[in-house]
């Protein structure tokens, strides 16, 4: 019995873990070097709430200059973002079973516990748009597990995680 109590803790840790998947696209023919300063284009209703969209804002201020860039009112680029929330349902089950075998004469009980989870996925996406062209030059979605009830702080980290996770490999190459 301590065994299937260790099996199914070790099993509802492995799937309550999740990871975080960066995807980026970018355009080959664009000289990153040329786009040094930054201004917002935020589309409305992009996918969060106003108290997430300031939290985004305060990242975005604190991490760009920290890559080199200054925020000005005439910009190389304008930064847009955007994100989807939704619901991924898991059913997994968890077999146990239990058998024996002397010389050729087998038996034995399996048994299997279906497990329902359903965890809240974010696709946080991130976008660079040249000022003079509108041409998007690159672009990086972000998807993880989100919580709902996390607390203030928890969403500021969370979303400090994420956008630090996007711009990791800015510019391409680097």
């Amino acid at each position: 019995m301590k065994r299937l109590y260790f099996l199914t803790i070790s099993f509802l840790l492995l799937i309550s873990c999740s990871s975080i998947k960066v995807y980026m696209d970018y355009d080959e023919s664009v000289n990153f070097d040329l786009y040094k300063n930054y201004d917002y284009y935020v589309i409305k209703d992009n996918g969060l709430n106003d108290l997430d969209n300031k939290r985004v804002f305060r990242v975005l201020d604190s991490v760009l200059p920290q890559k080199g860039f200054k925020e000005k009112t005439i910009p190389d680029f304008n930064v847009n973002f955007y994100a989807e929330v939704f619901t991924v349902e898991n059913q997994s089950n968890i077999g146990i079973g239990i058998g024996g075998g002397n010389r050729g004469v087998g038996g034995g009980v399996s048994s299997g516990i279906p497990i329902n989870t359903s965890k809240n996925i974010i696709s946080f996406t991130l976008e660079f748009i040249d000022a003079l062209t509108k041409e998007l030059f690159w672009q990086t979605v972000v998807e993880t597990q989100i919580k709902a009830n996390d607390t203030p702080e928890e969403r500021q980290v969370f979303f400090e995680k994420i956008i630090l996770k996007a711009l990791e490999k800015y510019p391409p190459g680097s």
